[in-house]
């Protein structure tokens, strides 16, 4: 006998940055979810057009009961065509404030991400999420 656990939630809320040199993010479809180590943090601007999305993607490590959880890494995907940019952070400037019993998610960020051809890329913003 196999035992199966589905679970199934949606995230609503707020997310928005200011991207140097681009327009302003403004997700249609956010995102939260724990997979026992990370805390998975997104959102995803998207139209008609399947080539063409940004996405902001963050991994945010949980710590021992006693310690706040902590950023790990983000990521940055632009595309539009065949042009991409792709970019990571490891550190930047971070508030975190995860409720985990009332599933609300909140974090505002300043990160420079370093694209190998765009070069370094300033995003500030911040989010605050609700899984329901």
């Amino acid at each position: 006998m196999t035992i199966e656990k589905v679970v199934t939630s949606s995230t609503t809320g707020t997310f928005t940055a200011r991207i140097q040199g681009r327009p302003d993010f403004a997700p249609t479809r956010v995102n939260v979810y724990f997979d026992g180590e990370y805390y998975h943090c997104s959102g995803s601007e998207a139209g008609l057009d399947p080539d063409v999305f940004r996405t902001l993607y963050f991994n945010v490590r949980r710590n021992p009961s006693t310690e706040p959880a902590t950023f790990h890494e983000m990521l940055y995907i632009a595309q539009s065509g065949h042009d991409l940019e792709k970019a990571t952070a490891k550190d930047g400037t971070f508030t975190i404030d995860f409720d985990t019993a009332a599933q609300h998610y909140k974090m505002s960020f300043h990160v420079v991400v370093n694209d190998p051809y765009a070069g370094s890329i300033d995003i500030l913003g911040h989010f605050d999420l609700r899984n329901e």
